[in-house]
């Protein structure tokens, strides 16, 4: 008897060698943050892990749902460390996951909230108000309605077709800026021609808070690396994929 309860204390002493120690909450005070990355299959441990861009290597406190449990998955990823959490055997830091999408369908708060700013832009534009322009666009507040007028002259339905943070993946950028690109369309009004009428542009833009709300602090044209025809197709493509639509003003969170 006393041998069959050895035993039993020894396995189960074994075990939980195994698995992390659980406290009693948890670990509200770490920092949220997000990366991008991929799931991985860990062999060893019988179990998922999650390997950034980085190298860095996460273990999930649970397991990861089910459509995201392939091997070499692309995935955005937000969560804490869970530093209160150790194990002898884990594939890297304990982390709590608050949210997991696939990489080529994951937009960020940063660029929903860029989405909004753009197509009040957008919507400054069609509706030639410069009042509007001028509450979400720093640089407006130096042009004058003249100018403004000349800028648009001959152009109208300005249309919102594609958004893409460059930092939209690490701490949340708080009171930081958030920088990205843009593709739109503008067409000619009381044009007599039969083609050439929509014009794509793409922009670079940079966001900043000023007092207590985003407002753009710099626009410029955006060259692509490739031929613009190109990138039009290509950012039309990943507008399908990322927002469901090519006219963002349809989009849904």
């Amino acid at each position: 008897m006393r041998a069959k309860t050895l035993i039993i204390l020894i396995t189960v002493a074994a075990l939980t060698a195994l698995l992390p120690a659980v406290s009693a909450a948890a670990d509200d005070k770490q920092p949220l943050f997000r990366f991008k990355g991929k799931v991985r299959w860990v062999e060893s441990l019988g179990t998922y892990g999650l390997l950034s861009d980085e190298g860095k290597q996460y273990h999930p406190i649970r397991k990861l749902p089910r459509a995201y449990q392939k091997n070499d998955l692309a995935v955005v990823v937000e969560g804490r460390l869970r530093p209160d959490l150790v194990g002898s055997r884990m594939y890297g830091a304990a982390f709590e996951v608050k949210q997991i999408t696939r990489a080529e369908k994951y937009v960020s708060p940063e660029e929903w909230e860029a989405v909004r700013l753009l197509l009040l832009r957008m919507e400054a534009f069609n509706e030639k108000d410069i009042v509007k322009l001028r509450s979400v666009d720093k640089m407006a507040l130096r042009l004058s309605r003249e100018q403004f007028d000349a800028w648009l002259a001959g152009w109208g339905s300005y249309t919102l077709h594609y958004v893409e943070a460059v930092n939209s993946s690490g701490p949340r950028p708080g009171d930081k800026t958030i920088e990205g690109i843009c593709l739109y369309s503008r067409q000619r009004v009381n044009s007599m021609a039969v083609s050439g009428n929509m014009q794509y542009a793409l922009m670079k833009f940079t966001l900043a808070k000023e007092g207590g709300s985003w407002q753009f602090i710099a626009t410029d044209t955006y060259q692509p690396g490739t031929d613009k025809d190109e990138a039009v197709a290509a950012y039309l493509t990943r507008a399908v994929e990322r927002f469901g639509t090519t006219d963002l003003a349809k989009a849904k969170k």
